[in-house]
């Protein structure tokens, strides 16, 4: 599936090349500012959950996770960059250490984590829609559209390994008043 989308933002990106690419207003400045600093406290969030943990699942979701933020970060202050707009100042990584070496009134649980990494992650896709529509250039769009297209696929991944795992919070269902309680 990510082929196709590939291909298509490859199309698109065909036909957006050639408009006239106005300065960024600060709308869009403000945007690319606020999205590098969350993705940025992110990593370290995901950092300092893979410094925690020992689960081999939550290990690996991390490091895609550490894997996907960075390269959207890099990709934005590259743009800023030769857009002439001022990166802003930004968190230092947290190094690699031992879970074992974490105290336990110090630890988050493996719930906790995947949970957290779950809230920044929606919150990173609900940021970028936002910031999609209110764009008024189209390179700047599709920027937008494909860190959410990536947020995506990492959320399926997510939520499936939370559910197997019994770390995905569920509300309860809901029966209107008047709806039987037995479905067949």
């Amino acid at each position: 599936m990510t082929s196709i989308l590939k291909a298509v933002n490859s199309l698109i990106k065909t036909f957006i090349d050639d408009e006239p690419k106005p300065p960024l207003h600060v709308g869009e400045v403000m945007d690319l500012w606020k999205y590098l600093v969350f993705i940025e406290e992110a990593i370290v969030l995901e950092q300092i959950g893979r410094n925690t943990t020992t689960d081999s699942d939550l290990i690996s979701l991390l490091t895609d996770a550490i894997d996907m933020c960075s390269t959207h970060s890099n990709r934005i202050k590259k743009f800023m960059e030769e857009e002439g707009v001022p990166i802003p100042p930004l968190p230092e990584d947290k190094t690699k250490s031992s879970p074992n070496a974490v105290p336990m009134g110090a630890k988050m649980t493996d719930d906790e984590i995947a949970n957290i990494l779950s809230a920044k992650l929606l919150l990173a896709f609900k940021e970028c829609a936002r910031s999609m529509t209110e764009t008024y250039r189209n390179d700047i769009g599709l920027k937008w559209a494909g860190f959410m297209l990536e947020h995506a696929k990492f959320g399926a991944e997510l939520k499936t390994t939370m559910r197997k795992r019994g770390w995905i919070k569920v509300p309860p269902q809901y029966f209107p008043p008047g709806l039987p309680t037995e479905i067949n």
